[in-house]
């Protein structure tokens, strides 16, 4: 009897073992198939910019604003399509290591960090530059920038290429959600128009591509 109890238990604690093993690989499975990776990326940006003043060594750049458009997401909340009402939005910092004049251009290059900020209650506001980065970062990518700005016309278009070096899975609807994957790389252009001395610096829009 004593020894039927003691296989019966033996058998008994496998059992559990075992279906306490499927359940915690069965849970890491599900959350791994959940998480939907936005892929290739595009999307749409309004924004502005600020430069350091002249004279200041090294100068200095920000640009910030929101995403108007994302594939596969939703970029506003509400009907409403602006700053105060869009739930992702971007923040970048960088260098300006090189500036070349060419007649009346000026071809600037800039090194940086981008990142872009899931904001479920959105309140951007131009005026408050800061309100562009108070989200979850949910991608950041380093950048090399190239910036043609055209002195008399006051134009300037702009082209970075932008690696990917964290992304962060975030909730959309009843799915998780990750923008690209680390090390992907992605293109942005930007159109605008100089508004020196500001601030801002200048104003623009512009898309972004990968694949």
């Amino acid at each position: 009897m004593t020894k039927r109890l003691a296989l019966a238990g033996a058998a008994l604690i496998a059992l559990v073992t075992s279906t306490g093993a499927i359940a915690v690989r069965g849970t890491g499975e599900h959350r791994s198939a959940s998480v939907r990776q936005i892929r290739p990326l595009s999307f749409e940006l309004v924004g502005q910019f600020q430069n350091s003043a002249p004279g200041v060594t090294p100068p200095t750049h920000v640009h910030y604003g929101y995403l108007s458009y994302i594939k596969g997401l939703q970029a506003f909340r509400g009907s409403a399509k602006n700053e105060a009402t869009a739930l992702f939005t971007f923040y970048a910092n960088a260098a300006t290591p090189t500036v070349i004049s060419n007649g009346p251009l000026r071809v600037i290059t800039r090194v940086g960090r981008l990142t872009i900020y899931r904001d479920p209650s959105p309140d951007g506001d131009f005026g408050r530059p800061e309100s562009f980065r108070d989200g979850t970062p949910v991608l950041v990518a380093r950048f090399r920038q190239q910036v043609v700005t055209d002195t008399v016309a006051q134009g300037f278009t702009t082209f970075h290429q932008n690696t990917i070096v964290s992304t962060r899975p975030f909730r959309s609807g009843r799915t998780a959600v990750r923008l690209g994957r680390v090390g992907a790389a992605f293109r942005t252009f930007f159109s605008g128009h100089l508004n020196m001395p500001g601030p801002p610096s200048g104003f623009f829009g512009g898309y972004a591509v990968s694949g």
